[in-house]
């Protein structure tokens, strides 16, 4: 069954440290980035209040409280404004504006299952100029411990090692292999809700990726899609890429995407046969076996419904 939003997202009380990645409105890598945030309730009111230190390429501080009436959220300020739908108990869709930096951000974050990591993504504009991608996950840390020598804190990703110098003409940013073009299978549970953010069934999603060749420029690539609530036909798209977007040749399937060190994805993309559309929010953890997707489905400008979950690699 779906995880009910009408009991509010979790608020995930405590200490998270962050470690983003930074990419520009073009996917070029600008550098990594620290994210502490500290969240606590506001004792007798239905708020927390969240202290936050972002130190990157980019970096801005302050606080702000969040208004929990369970479907949606409200930021109140002073560092964020806006408003958050609230699709599942572990996932919020925002549409805020940071004043303190003059951005406006959409934006999703998901809690993973062991309820101690977060994935985001965060499309940072100025009007409608993209200026940055953050692609952030998040660990809930506690109190200072020794770790005996050779090991790692449990959960915290190690990072791709390297400079903006060398890796922002880098499509991959450092990374052995694209997560997004890579031949291959995504499978897993969606979870489903209707226009109106109610509750539908879970439908089983597969994503299949064949390369086809390389050409002279481009890499050719064929996109397989089924398992969708919106349109009960398979999809195949014939893709083309330069390895910072893709586009698809004429078909059923259309559309086009903007991809950030490989692992991040956001584009628009038209299920002909069923006059839809879908905006495909994607972002691969930093190991490259699970997904996180958040996939709104619109007829012309009105949304129809949205689906949503992490999904496993299977080579």
């Amino acid at each position: 069954m779906n995880p009910s939003r009408t009991s509010g997202f979790t608020h995930a009380l405590g200490n998270w440290l962050g470690t983003a990645e930074v990419f520009d409105g073009k996917g070029r890598f600008l550098g990594n980035a620290t994210d502490r945030r500290h969240v606590t309730e506001v004792v007798g009111e239905n708020r927390v209040r969240i202290e936050l230190s972002f130190v990157g390429p980019l970096k801005f501080a302050g606080h702000y409280f969040i208004e929990d009436h369970k479907t949606h959220r409200l930021y109140q300020g002073p560092a964020n404004v806006g408003y958050a739908e609230t699709l599942a108990t572990n996932l919020i869709d925002a549409n805020a504006y940071w004043a303190i930096t003059g951005l406006t951000q959409r934006f999703f974050l998901m809690i993973a299952p062991d309820g101690n990591s977060q994935i985001s993504l965060g499309l940072m504009s100025r009007g409608d100029d993209l200026m940055y991608v953050i692609v952030g996950e998040y660990h809930r840390v506690g109190e200072y411990h020794r770790i005996p020598e050779g090991q790692t804190v449990a959960g915290i990703p190690a990072l791709v090692n390297g400079t903006h110098y060398d890796l922002q003409d880098d499509p991959l940013a450092g990374r052995d292999a694209h997560y997004l073009l890579r031949d291959g299978k995504w499978t897993g549970t969606l979870h489903t809700l209707d226009g109106d953010l109610n509750e539908l069934p879970d439908t089983s999603y597969v994503e299949e990726v064949e390369r086809n060749g390389i050409g002279p420029r481009n890499s050719y690539l064929s996109v397989s899609v089924r398992g969708t609530a919106f349109d009960d036909q398979p999809r195949i798209m014939k893709v083309r890429s330069n390895n910072w977007q893709f586009w698809s040749e004429p078909g059923d399937l259309v559309g086009s995407g903007s991809m950030s060190g490989g692992r991040a994805l956001s584009g628009h993309f038209h299920h002909l046969p069923a006059n839809l559309r879908v905006w495909r929010r994607e972002v691969v953890t930093h190991d490259g076996t699970q997904k996180a997707v958040v996939h709104t489905w619109y007829r012309g400008g009105q949304r129809v419904g949205v689906q949503f979950g992490i999904l496993k690699f299977e080579t």
